[in-house]
């Protein structure tokens, strides 16, 4: 993950990793940011991106590296704006 980080990308916390991965069809890949787990990891935010339209296959890497983490934080910020679902009543009542 360091030489993603010196070429651009951004830099996640400890226990996260970016995976890259060939996607469905020819000429994309899928890039994902994970976070470890005991057995296996989970999936945080993703994005597939199309290698021809960047100029070589270290851009396109990183491109979907920034993608797939401001996906993953927009994630968290709708995961935070969840806490306030539900009725509110400002006097107490039922």
């Amino acid at each position: 993950m360091a030489d993603l980080v010196a070429a651009g990308a951004p830099e996640l916390p400890e226990g996260y990793f970016y995976r890259v991965e060939p996607a469905s069809f020819r000429g994309l890949i899928r890039v994902s940011v994970r976070k470890a787990k005991r057995l296996g990891s989970a999936s945080l935010g993703e994005s597939v991106v199309v290698v021809a339209e960047h100029a070589d296959e270290l851009t396109a890497v990183v491109f979907g590296c920034r993608h797939a983490r401001r996906r993953w934080d927009e994630a968290e910020q709708a995961n935070r704006v969840r806490a306030y679902y539900g009725d509110h009543d400002p006097k107490g009542g039922r």
